[in-house]
């Protein structure tokens, strides 16, 4: 695995420019960025440690659209599609590839349809984005997911790409419902409340 370290707000790949690689990631905090047919961008995903980004290398022939975005300085760790299938699957990469191709690749094709229709509100991208960061660097406490990463309101703004004040104008309603707890920067969340909330 070759390892590569990257300053926040810098790009790990793009369509067109990605190494023939599985990108892992090992430290610090990203994004995974979809455009639509209108160029806009859709945030898909919060990553952290150990989160694999693979779509690029392992279905070569999927016209994907994704940028991979640093949000914190973050180490990542590249590996070539071949040695982690045939190392860890222990099958043949081009049997593997084939595979993959019929199953996950028709999944990923109607993920980039959706990604064209896909309009949501700048509420329901914190709380996405608040589930990601839960699921991936939270503390569990009683009922709620405990985010002490030191994020700022406009950590959370740039996260989803919003302007601070309606980010904040967002945060202080969902303090005000009990989804959200705010104490400094650490953000005390309810999981069960905002996945109800989105499916409302």
């Amino acid at each position: 695995m070759r390892i590569r370290q990257f300053s926040r707000h810098s790009i790990v790949y793009k369509e067109g420019e990605s190494d023939e690689a599985v990108y892992i990631v090992l430290s610090g905090i990203a994004r995974l960025i979809c455009l639509n047919r209108k160029g806009e961008r859709n945030l898909l995903e919060v990553l952290g440690p150990g989160d694999v980004i693979e779509i690029p290398s392992l279905l070569p022939d999927i016209h994907h659209k994704l940028t991979c975005e640093t949000f914190t300085d973050c180490q990542i760790g590249l590996i070539s599609p071949t040695a982690l299938v045939e190392g860890i699957v222990g099958i043949p990469f081009r049997e593997f590839n084939e595979a993959l191709n019929l199953t996950v690749g028709r999944w990923w094709m109607l993920l980039e349809r959706h990604s064209n229709f896909l309009s949501q509100t700048v509420r329901e991208k914190i709380m996405l984005a608040l589930l990601d960061l839960g699921r991936k660097f939270g503390q569990r406490d009683d009922h709620a997911m405990i985010i002490d990463l030191g994020l700022s309101g406009q950590d959370i703004a740039d996260l989803v790409e919003c302007s601070r004040p309606k980010v904040s104008e967002c945060l202080k309603s969902l303090v005000a419902e009990g989804i959200v707890t705010r104490e400094h920067r650490r953000f005390i969340i309810d999981s069960a409340k905002i996945q109800a909330s989105l499916r409302s």
